[in-house]
């Protein structure tokens, strides 16, 4: 059977008829001329996969180098997020979210060229976070509205940090837990920093001598930071033990049940919601309700079953991303695609089925699109709509 993805060293190629509308790379892709397909950071829609079918084009590919470095990054994210592409409820504002990047960005730059560590600034991201969640008038968590994105340096620790928070002020934490939790949910992985470039971009399962490197990063996050007096003990030890289960089968000591404190299992239980919700180059989101039950299924072997249990509770109310979607309404899409509700599992379900009856371009198409939205990673529910024609 053909492989969607092929390695080919210093780059990757992938077969066009395997490619998905909504898919989102980090890199730009290009064809076999050398020509660019796409830039980062931008999603393929049909029309894009149709006209590389009709062009003949049967593969292209993106590169695995550092030719585009951490600053591109992170400038296309804050030139997206300026775009305002989310129009759902909002608990963290934009601006907050656009803090949050610099202070990610100065961090992460510091830490690589092993400079002195300012914690001013992410301190002062927190403040904001915690001033936001105050603020607002609703409980859905809008994260970074770049959660499909594939590059995790920016995106996964800053939504780890503001899951971990939402979910720590609902266990009613003291107000400087709550701090030290977001700030070390926003660390947690620093120590990737240290991990070979190839390993951290591999597709597919990771080997035994992977993982033993892997397991490692916990370890070089904590030596960056123990000598900072800017940083409470409890982010050192959040950045250390976030991988200790509750059986004791984690690492990198094999802590277990009372000797891994609550804020780590708040961190530990954001950050696998996360990365499971999060789509990658090599897998697609898994969805809310399917990571809900992961969470659940793992509660007293890798969590702490209460708080497992407690977080399900609380983030299946916290994700809902719209008000209740009722069955025959118009929605739009991320995708400026114009949907029908077909069916749901659950009153508060925020990923109902749905019909694709208009392309991004406004198009009516002749045979709608049958979508069940929990099994689509890249697609949500933007608003609903007064009837099939508003999507101004």
């Amino acid at each position: 059977m053909e492989q969607a993805y092929q390695d080919l060293g210093d780059k990757v190629q992938i077969n066009v008829k395997h490619l998905k509308a909504g898919t989102v790379l980090n890199c730009p892709t290009f064809d076999d001329a050398g020509n660019e397909v796409l830039p980062p950071y931008t999603a393929f829609t049909q029309e894009d996969i149709d006209r590389l079918i009709s062009s003949n084009r049967e593969r292209i590919y993106y590169s695995k180098l550092r030719d585009i470095d951490n600053l591109r990054y992170s400038k296309n994210l804050k030139e997206l997020l300026t775009k305002n592409v989310y129009n759902g409820p909002r608990s963290i504002q934009i601006n907050t979210q656009q803090k949050a990047l610099g202070a990610m960005e100065k961090l992460l730059g510091n830490l690589e060229q092993q400079e002195n560590v300012d914690m001013d600034e992410t301190k002062g991201v927190i403040e904001d976070i915690v001033k936001d969640l105050d603020a607002s008038n609703t409980e859905i968590v809008n994260l970074l509205d770049i959660q499909s994105f594939d590059d995790f340096t920016y995106t996964h620790g800053l939504n780890v940090g503001i899951i971990a928070m939402v979910f720590a002020r609902k266990m009613k934490l003291d107000e400087e837990l709550v701090k030290d939790i977001g700030l070390g949910g926003f660390l947690h992985d620093i120590g990737k920093i240290r991990m070979p470039f190839d390993l951290l971009h591999k597709q597919g399962s990771l080997n035994e001598k992977d993982l033993k490197t892997m397991r490692n990063h916990p370890r070089y996050g904590y030596e960056m930071l123990k000598a900072s007096s800017q940083i409470s003990e409890m982010v050192k030890k959040i950045v250390l033990l976030h991988h200790e289960k509750f059986d004791g089968t984690g690492y990198p000591f094999g802590f277990k049940d009372t000797q891994i404190d609550d804020g780590i299992y708040v961190v530990a239980i954001a950050e696998i919601y996360d990365t499971l919700t999060s789509t990658l180059a090599y897998r697609k989101a898994v969805s809310p309700k399917e990571s809900l039950k992961i969470i659940l299924r793992d509660s007293g072997s890798h969590f702490k079953p209460e708080m497992a249990h407690q977080f399900a509770s609380s983030m299946g109310v916290l994700m809902k991303e719209s008000s209740y979607f009722e069955v025959g309404a118009y929605v739009l899409l991320n995708t400026k695609e114009v949907a029908k509700v077909v069916a749901k599992d659950s009153d508060i379900t925020s990923r109902p089925s749905i019909e694709i009856v208009k392309n991004p371009q406004g198009k009516t198409l002749s045979t709608p699109l049958a979508i069940d939205l929990n099994m689509d990673g890249t697609r949500d529910i933007v608003r609903v709509l007064d009837s099939v024609d508003d999507n101004d």
